[in-house]
């Protein structure tokens, strides 16, 4: 018997096709749409196999966008968060462009006999401009929502608060990585949604662990890619968040380190590959090197994207990774990076008890003013340091096994 999935919300690629391809090798029975997929940047490509895209229709016509137009006029939904925008965030331009992408949606629902013939609504990204379809869904299906972590902790508009629990309340499930999110969900928007909430891991790119343990001891490999990407053969090398968005606080790292007193022995590796536009990144380039001149400790900016060979190389070239952002659900770099025995230095305020639960060894700080006696620290005892970093790699392989994740999805999404 086919099931068969819808996927709305958010659809960048790097926990779509994770996840996905991983239910569908698990179960071949799984028929799983995603109408609005797209990739982070054009070298980011994903296998697509697992999509069914095919029979959906993407272009309205007059008559949809008519009947469309009906439905709106007679819907309570409609009025309520036009009224919403109008007189409580007092925004009229932005009430008028939420009737417009209400009507492109209904229509787009229309051209598809309203998805009738779908089993599950699997939405992704809670945020209200990824939401809109989720009050069109017909009665009687089944609406799975899922955070990702930066849709929870960065966003509190007021718009945006009342559009996702009005959304929460529709979902028969809610899925979150942790349980301090889910608890913060529960604080947020009411603990009536206890018990629609589960805790559900996204499931890892797993090729990139298989590449890391081909070329772990492939000395020449990561000799040339440390030489093709200004990375240093002879200190240590230090990278700094794992995107080029601000939220990675690599400013307050970078100045920090003012204080270490082994500056001779380290190289540090800013790469602002995505997360960060054109514009953004050349006055945020400006501004890390202003800071990083003063340092006098070597340095490289990177605005590249690594992947496949080149990522898993890329994660054994460095050999520590401060991690401090302003919040996170659970990183996939992180622990990709703690894969390949990076000695990893996080924030204390971040929600990773599930690493602890699954024995990772990595270092904390509670604020940005320990880092440097932090990073003193580990230089002096590196050899006993990258001994406890290289047992993370069994503790990853037997926690985050996709084999066992999946099972949990495919209960949720069944």
């Amino acid at each position: 018997m086919s099931k068969k999935i819808l996927v709305l919300g958010l659809g960048q690629n790097n926990f779509l096709s994770f996840l996905y391809s991983t239910l569908k090798k698990f179960d071949a029975s799984y028929s799983i749409s995603v109408p609005f997929y797209n990739e982070i940047t054009s070298d980011s490509s994903h296998e697509t196999w697992m999509y069914d895209n095919k029979k959906i229709v993407l272009k309205n016509n007059l008559i949809s966008i008519v009947r469309a137009l009906f439905f709106c006029l007679f819907s309570k939904h409609f009025y309520q968060t036009f009224y919403f925008i109008l007189f409580v965030e007092k925004k009229m331009g932005k009430a008028f462009h939420f009737c417009y992408k209400q009507l492109i949606a209904k229509s787009f629902f229309i051209r598809n006999n309203n998805f009738q013939d779908y089993d599950t609504f699997h939405f992704h990204f809670m945020q209200y401009s990824y939401l809109r379809e989720l009050f069109l869904v017909p009665k009687n299906k089944k609406i799975v929502c899922s955070f990702w972590g930066s849709d929870l902790l960065r966003t509190n508009d007021i718009l945006n608060f009342y559009f996702v629990k009005k959304a929460l309340n529709k979902a028969t499930i809610i899925t979150c990585q942790s349980q301090e999110l889910k608890e913060i969900i529960l604080s947020k928007f009411g603990r009536n949604l206890t018990d629609r909430i589960q805790i559900a891991l996204f499931p890892t790119y797993e090729k990139i662990y298989d590449l890391m343990d081909v070329n772990e001891q492939n000395q020449e490999a990561i000799n040339l890619f440390k030489s093709n990407n200004s990375y240093s053969n002879d200190k240590l090398n230090i990278l700094i968040g794992h995107s080029g968005s601000t939220a990675n606080n690599h400013l307050k790292i970078i100045k920090t380190l003012e204080n270490v007193k082994h500056k001779n022995k380290i190289h540090l590796i800013i790469n602002l590959n995505y997360a960060i536009t054109l514009s953004e990144k050349e006055l945020y380039t400006k501004e890390l090197t202003e800071v990083l001149n003063r340092l006098d400790i070597s340095f490289v900016i990177l605005e590249k994207f690594f992947v496949n060979d080149e990522l898993a190389v890329s994660r054994l070239a460095s050999d520590i990774f401060i991690h401090a952002p302003i919040s996170d659900a659970l990183s996939g770099t992180m622990l990709e990076l703690l894969y390949a025995s990076n000695i990893v230095i996080t924030g204390s305020w971040l929600p990773y008890k599930t690493y602890r639960k699954a024995n990772l060894n990595y270092h904390e700080i509670y604020d940005f003013g320990e880092l440097s006696e932090k990073l003193d620290f580990i230089i002096d005892t590196i050899s006993s340091e990258k001994i406890i970093a290289s047992k993370n790699k069994a503790f990853i392989k037997d926690y985050f096994s996709n084999d066992r994740i999946i099972v949990n999805w495919s209960q949720i999404l069944n």
